[in-house]
């Protein structure tokens, strides 16, 4: 009986380490490109909205308590405060600030609102005043400010115009507060709300 005992020679058998490298760093690419930064993106525009919102509600606020409705506007045209300080949140510019008067007659018995909006001071008509023919009326101080709002992360723009990627997209913050001076001036015998 013969036994062949041939030294067989093996091959060193090639391990899978490293195999993967290429698909991982592509998939962390992916990873980063579309699902971090968007999300990135979607926390901090409503953060920015919400810091910003806060500010134009204060900043109404400030104009309702002002003496005169010609006063509000005056403080609104000289105070660039609430621009500044919009700006100083970072990501938000400023592109117009807008304020009227919003007086809203009151009912005693459910009716279809009747409004009537104010946008230059001295011009409410005698019947919208306080002791007025449609008396009673609820009198507000409407403030809204267009703005563009950038997200975290802005693309180079290629050509391609797209709100929120590649450009700021244009958001409409708007606050309103009861207007508090109902009275007369002693001085003119006018209206405080229509000085």
């Amino acid at each position: 009986m013969l036994v062949l005992t041939a030294s067989v020679r093996r091959r060193p058998r090639r391990t899978q380490n490293g195999s993967q490298i290429m698909e991982f760093a592509a998939g962390m690419i992916i990873l980063v490109f579309f699902v971090f930064i968007p999300l990135l993106d979607l926390t901090i525009v409503p953060i920015r909205w919400m810091l910003a919102q806060e500010l134009v509600n204060d900043y109404a606020r400030k104009l309702a308590l002002c003496e005169t409705f010609s006063r509000s506007y005056r403080t609104l045209e000289a105070d660039p405060s609430l621009t500044t300080r919009l700006q100083r949140l970072g990501g938000v510019s400023v592109q117009s600030l807008h304020l009227r008067l919003r007086i809203t007659r009151i009912f005693q018995t459910p009716h279809a609102p009747e409004v009537f909006i104010v946008e230059d001071p001295t011009r409410i008509p005698a019947a919208w005043l306080p002791d007025g023919g449609k008396a009673p009326c609820s009198y507000s101080m409407e403030l809204d400010v267009h703005s563009l709002m950038s997200p975290a992360i802005l693309f180079p723009n290629k050509g391609w115009s797209i709100p929120g990627l590649t450009v700021p997209f244009p958001l409409l913050i708007s606050a309103t507060h009861e207007w508090e001076n109902v009275g007369r001036n002693p001085l003119t015998g006018k209206f405080f709300l229509n000085e």
